[in-house]
């Protein structure tokens, strides 16, 4: 049998699914674009930076490593081989991520053709194509994209054929290995796969069992030697799983990872040794690290033996954050992203989507469907959640199997509406609404994880460590517009104002000062000094954009005014300003989208609504002129002269 024969047919005659790969690797090339020059692009956080350090010590000092992993290995290596493949540029990762990405809705569409027909087949790939969160982690040095593609590439082999090769179900267990190595729930997984594949045949069940798990043991033995020859004991991929246990399962956590009190920081190399001190503060002797991970692993299950009121309420609320459509992140933010680029915007499809729907289609299928690989593979997935803790990544590996069961049950409500067999789907329905609570309704923990104020302080403090006080300055007030009485961002404002940056502080107070006076020339002389220095914030860039303007550069404030905007997308001054421009550059129609989008930003921006209905009334929509002018008198109160003007529109519309 060749192996090429399992691709037979998927392509073939269907136009579409090519179209929908297409359209997806552009949608994560485009996002890629949108990163450069964004705090998402140029700075790593937390994780990212350990994985990307990590990365170029492998090629610096040796692929074997110096301690036993605390972190999962496999990023780390596969950053390494991408780097000296392709130099170090992240670049690249990104790009090859995407086509993880993009494979993902191959796979998915491929698996929807063997389970049930072309039709859900393409309605889930389409869909994962514009699922924003998974083009948001294909753009991110996290272990995310990877571990999608594996078990999605995994789950493919298993399910691809009636009666898989023995090759695919080795292929499958490697497949599933390098997820362990990324993150161990897989492995519950294939051990789940045991007894199903005893339902399925029980003379061939030992035989495929064995297989697949040759293929996970030929992946993770390795990583388990290592650690043994490195540290001297025996341990599976890391040595941090008791900690993680316990960061999920101890008395003040929330359900969510959070940093516990003893913590000073969630940079992985702090959090690892201040674990083991901690543990070795509370034992009174020296703990190696698997000594300390067995340690916290058996203080989480001592809260859960002694609490076990206080542990089920934790576990109703892991399930309903990870039923909820909030990202809940460990270390970036999905919502810090969709600040600086809109196409995570346009790809408007997210969890509040996928989940209900894929519930009310499991809900929907066979029995033979209801408990496949598929479900069984959900429940494991969400079984490690409540292991640990909820957060979008840990979550993410559902997505392509939701959506699955989720264009199962909207073809099949397509085909019962053609059919008028709807008296049948009043049960479903009412799974779908009752589901669809949970994940809609935000309660106010759930709300505070869309809030952005933490985000933007941590990026503004990697451009303060970075020697760029004129970005952290910038960001650091945008945590305050969130939230103005958050204490560290008021002190690292103060820290970055008053503190060892006289020289771009000097020239800004030189360009505000020539501006204020209409000394446009030397405003914008000083504006550009100081965005050298380091001063490149929406706020130097807006004004020095305005100084151009004023001084007849159109080309060039349309460019400093592009880069506020790209920097902050929701700058109303500089999308109003570039109205301005492209007003003078004779290009009326991108004005006026400028300009209603410095409205949706303010809707109170009185400028802004005096001047569109100025151009209204020069274009001669007059209606549009009075829709402007009247919403500004509503604000300013009486004015006799803007009175006058819409009273003159009036008369002469009649």
């Amino acid at each position: 049998m060749k192996l090429k024969s399992i691709y037979k047919g998927c392509f073939r005659g269907n136009e579409c699914i090519l179209f929908v790969l297409c359209a997806a690797m552009a949608l994560r090339l485009a996002y890629m674009l949108q990163l450069k020059n964004t705090p998402v692009g140029n700075k790593l956080l937390i994780d990212s930076a350990f994985y990307h350090e990590a990365a170029l010590r492998l090629i610096k000092a040796g692929w074997m490593g110096d301690q036993v992993f605390f972190m999962n290995p496999f990023y780390s290596y596969f950053l390494a081989l991408v780097y000296t493949c392709l130099g170090v540029d992240w670049i690249w990762v990104w790009f090859i991520q995407s086509a993880m990405g993009t494979m993902v809705c191959y796979f998915t569409y491929a698996i929807g053709v063997r389970v049930w027909n072309k039709a859900v087949g393409l309605v889930a790939a389409s869909s994962l194509s514009l699922y924003g969160i998974l083009i948001f982690y294909d753009g991110a040095l996290l272990t995310a994209s990877p571990i999608l593609f594996l078990n999605t590439w995994a789950l493919f082999l298993l399910i691809s054929r009636e009666k898989p090769h023995w090759i695919f179900l080795v292929g499958a267990g490697i497949l599933l290995g390098l997820s362990a190595t990324a993150r161990p729930f897989s492995l519950l997984f294939a051990l789940v796969m045991v007894p199903i594949f005893f339902r399925e045949n029980r003379t061939q069940f030992l035989k495929k069992s064995l297989l697949l798990w040759a293929g996970i043991i030929l992946v993770i033995m390795p990583v388990i030697m290592r650690n043994y020859a490195i540290g001297g004991e025996w341990g599976l991929t890391t040595s941090s799983a008791g900690m993680n246990f316990y960061v999920g399962n101890h008395p003040g956590a929330t359900g969510i990872y959070a940093q516990v009190d003893f913590l000073s920081s969630a940079e992985p190399e702090r959090e690892r040794i201040e674990f083991i001190e901690e543990a070795q503060r509370r034992c009174r002797c020296e703990l190696t690290p698997a000594e300390a991970s067995r340690y916290w692993l058996k203080q989480g299950l001592s809260f859960i033996v002694e609490s076990p009121a206080a542990y089920a309420y934790l576990i109703m609320r892991k399930t309903y954050l990870f039923l909820n459509g909030v990202e809940s992140q460990n270390n970036l933010s999905f919502y810090f992203a969709q600040d600086f680029s809109p196409m995570l915007s346009w790809a408007f499809i997210g969890w509040w989507f996928i989940c209900p729907l894929g519930i009310a289609g499991w809900f929907i299928s066979s029995r033979e469907w209801k408990y496949s690989p598929l479900a069984i593979y959900c429940l494991c997935y969400w079984g490690g959640c409540m292991l640990f803790f909820v957060s979008s990544e840990y979550r993410l590996p559902v997505v392509p199997v939701l959506a699955l069961y989720g264009a199962h049950f909207m073809v099949s409500l397509c085909r019962a509406a053609r059919d008028r067999c709807l008296r049948f789907w009043i049960r479903p329905c009412i799974v779908l609404a009752l589901i669809s609570i949970p994940v809609l309704f935000k309660d106010a923990f759930a709300e505070r994880l869309t809030m952005r104020r933490v985000d933007y302080y941590n990026f503004a403090a990697l451009y303060e460590r970075g020697g760029e006080p004129g970005q952290a300055a910038s960001l650091y007030r945008k945590a305050l517009e969130i939230d103005p009485y958050f204490q560290p961002a008021q002190l690292g404002l103060k820290r970055v104002e008053n503190e060892g940056f006289s020289s771009g502080s000097e020239a800004l107070k030189m360009a505000h000062n020539a501006l204020s006076m209409r000394e446009y020339a030397r405003a914008v002389h000083y504006f550009e000094e100081a965005i050298a220095i380091g001063y490149k914030t929406p706020e130097a860039l807006n004004n020095m954009g305005l100084s151009m303007y004023k001084l007849g550069k159109l080309r060039a404030a349309e460019e400093a005014l592009a880069e506020a905007l790209k920097l902050r997308r929701t700058y109303d001054k500089a999308a109003f300003n570039m109205a301005l421009v492209k007003k003078a550059l004779g290009m009326p129609d991108s004005a006026f989208v400028y300009m209603d989008r410095a409205l949706q930003l303010n809707p109170a921006y009185r400028q802004a609504l005096y001047k569109r209905g100025e151009w209204a009334v020069e274009e001669g929509d007059f209606k549009r002129g009075i829709e402007s002018w009247q919403t500004l008198l509503s604000l300013v109160g009486e004015d006799e002269r803007l009175r006058a003007k819409i009273d003159s529109l009036y008369e002469v519309m009649q």
